[in-house]
């Protein structure tokens, strides 16, 4: 899949995220408030229906108390009057000396005074108890099928005095034709049920059962254009006496819905659109730079071809990467230039091949570093920036939203500047390699000549650090490579750095090549070294053993020749034979040993502690 077509699978994902957080904020979020809304609305209505109910049993309640204390109901039983009906809408009274005497009474015919009684003043469920006397009371009491509204009060001698003469017990039947009335008379939308037998309560239990003191209201979808809002009133015992209904259009919903759904339509449509500009702006910003890039780098490397420069004008970091790359591969070009005019004028000599061998495996690992620079060029995530950038640049996120994103775009590019230190170090690596490969051709151009040659003293752990540096990375990488602790504590040794890395990168691109053939289950390379004393001056021995093809023992001499070349066993004969004779030129010694084929090879090297000016008086004493 190419980077285009990754970049629309991207963004259509991103679009598919979007539309469900979209629909998930419609679901749960604004459905939900539109619903609460509709509820809240029910409620309100319904509270005022119960409202008028309280305000006409309030109004009963006002007139029994007004005659009870003002000394009319006292006049009546203590005269023995009549009790005159105080109000049209209290269907029975009965008034009660302060010992419970009934003096008076009015009840209609299906009504005794007692069952009255043994309904409200006796028994465990009793309205009110008769050691109650002086106490005022209201409240729904069951009477039989019915349900009725009772009011309890204490009668006095006048409005100044406090001594309790009796009681007044006053009630109003609740029908269904109450209920009418009330309904026209306050222009009210409410239904009732009487939850006064059990097959009433069977078919409300449902309903009954979700409405708690905590919850005082159900609310249920009586249809998609219609909703129900119930409540209960409760008698004087806590138990269910009427269902309260109310109905209402859902127009809320309705219209929310519908507005939520253009809005919806409205977004995806813009989030498409947006969709389509970013991949444009990607095509144009990113993808068609870096198409420009890989072209040019598959160009480079071609003999013959011109180091020309990538043409991106640009500051960010693609186009830093353009400038640095094409700096590296004009001094890539410059040293293929002077490799190729070096081989050109000794080819015929064994120097000229040393210089293609070691140059050739100097090379490698700059290819693999090219290569590696490339790929953490791809990985920077310069897309979801630009689409981090757009987000924000709109402006109408949510907070959360707004700060995953400015976090994001914060940690992205602590991770591009990451990446570009490391790409720049590489570069420099780069750099220093291939000016040690200059330093090749220089010195192999006077190796003839021991008077221009300047030895360093330098440690050996970092001269076998710099000859691991320059050989492919695949041997590194497949190869066990394991380093005696003992170099680290080595003093320098005198040597040339660039002569002495290309002899030990030889030995280490034989030793990993032999192991590439044999395949053994566990390829390792063993490098130690230690001082050896001598009589003149005290030599450094380098081993180098591998596990890899091994050498036959009638080829143990002959690789060391000019020419010899047995591949077969893992060695490359022109190396060895520079190899050979570099050592030998600095009063050193290399040889092999091998236990035969299959068996692995140990490589031996010897290089003086000192340097040419101390051997040279050293012979002379």
């Amino acid at each position: 899949m190419s980077l285009r077509e990754r970049i629309v699978v991207i963004l259509f994902m991103i679009f598919c995220i979007y539309a469900g957080l979209e629909y998930a904020a419609y679901r749960w979020l604004i459905y939900p408030a539109f619903v609460q809304q509709e509820q809240l609305q029910a409620q309100a209505a319904t509270e005022n229906a119960l409202k008028v109910i309280e305000k006409e049993f309030s109004d009963l309640q006002q007139q029994i108390v007004y005659k009870a204390r003002s000394g009319v109901f006292y006049s009546m039983f203590k005269n023995s009057l009549d009790i005159q009906n105080p109000d049209d809408r209290i269907d029975f009274m009965e008034l009660f000396d302060y010992r419970w005497n009934l003096i008076q009474k009015r009840i209609p015919k299906q009504m005794t005074s007692g069952s009255i009684e043994q309904t409200l003043l006796q028994g465990k469920t009793a309205f009110l108890s008769k050691n109650q006397m002086g106490f005022s009371k209201k409240g729904i009491v069951k009477f039989g099928n019915q349900f009725v509204f009772v009011v309890t009060e204490p009668i006095l001698s006048s409005t100044e005095s406090t001594v309790v003469e009796g009681m007044v017990l006053a009630g109003k039947f609740l029908t269904d034709e109450w209920f009418q009335t009330l309904r026209q008379k306050h222009d009210l939308k409410f239904n009732w049920s009487f939850l006064a037998t059990d097959e009433q309560k069977i078919r409300s239990a449902e309903i009954a059962q979700q409405i708690t003191p905590q919850t005082p209201y159900c609310f249920t979808p009586f249809s998609s254009q219609f909703l129900e809002c119930s409540t209960i009133l409760f008698d004087s015992q806590d138990q269910p006496a009427i269902l309260m209904k109310t109905f209402h259009d859902r127009a809320i919903t309705a219209h929310g819905k519908a507005t939520v759904n253009k809005l919806m339509a409205f977004k995806l449509g813009l989030g498409f659109v947006a969709i389509l500009f970013l991949t444009g702006l990607l095509q144009f910003v990113i993808i068609a730079p870096i198409m420009k890039l890989i072209r040019h780098v598959a160009k480079f490397g071609h003999p013959g071809s011109s180091p020309q420069k990538i043409s991106l004008s640009r500051k960010d970091e693609i186009g830093r990467l353009a400038t640095e790359f094409d700096h590296m591969c004009l001094r890539l070009q410059n040293a293929q230039i002077k490799l190729m005019e070096k081989s050109y004028v000794s080819g015929a000599t064994e120097m000229s091949s040393g210089i293609l061998h070691n140059v050739r495996n100097a090379l490698s690992p700059i290819t693999t570093q090219i290569e590696r620079i490339k790929d953490q060029f791809q990985d920077i995530p310069l897309k979801n920036l630009e689409q981090a950038q757009t987000e924000l640049q709109t402006g109408r996120l949510s907070p959360q939203r707004q700060e995953d994103l400015i976090r994001f775009v914060e940690l992205t590019f602590q991770h591009v500047l990451t990446n570009l230190k490391d790409m720049v170090t590489e570069l420099e690596e780069l750099s220093g390699q291939v000016v040690q490969i200059e330093d090749m051709l220089n010195t192999q151009r006077t190796l003839g000549g021991r008077q221009d040659r300047h030895a360093e003293f330098i440690d050996p752990i970092q001269l076998l650090n710099n000859a691991l540096e320059i050989i492919p990375e695949e041997f590194r990488d497949k190869n066990r490579i394991h380093i005696s602790h003992s170099i680290k504590k080595l003093p320098p040794i005198p040597v040339h750095p660039t002569i002495f890395i290309q002899i030990l990168q030889n030995l280490l691109i034989n030793a990993s090549e032999s192991l590439e053939r044999e395949k053994p289950l566990c390829p390792k390379i063993t490098i130690s070294c230690e001082i050896e004393p001598n009589d003149s001056v005290d030599m450094l021995h380098w081993i180098i053993r591998d596990n890899g093809v091994g050498i036959a023992p009638d080829k143990i001499e002959a690789i060391f020749e000019r020419g010899a070349s047995s591949k077969s066993q893992g060695l490359t004969g022109i190396g060895l034979h520079w190899c050979a004779n570099t050592i030998n030129a600095m009063q050193g010694r290399l040889w092999a040993e091998s236990k035969g084929t299959h068996r692995g090879a140990c490589f031996h090297l010897l290089v003086p502690m000192a340097a040419e000016e101390c051997l040279a008086t050293t012979e002379k004493g």
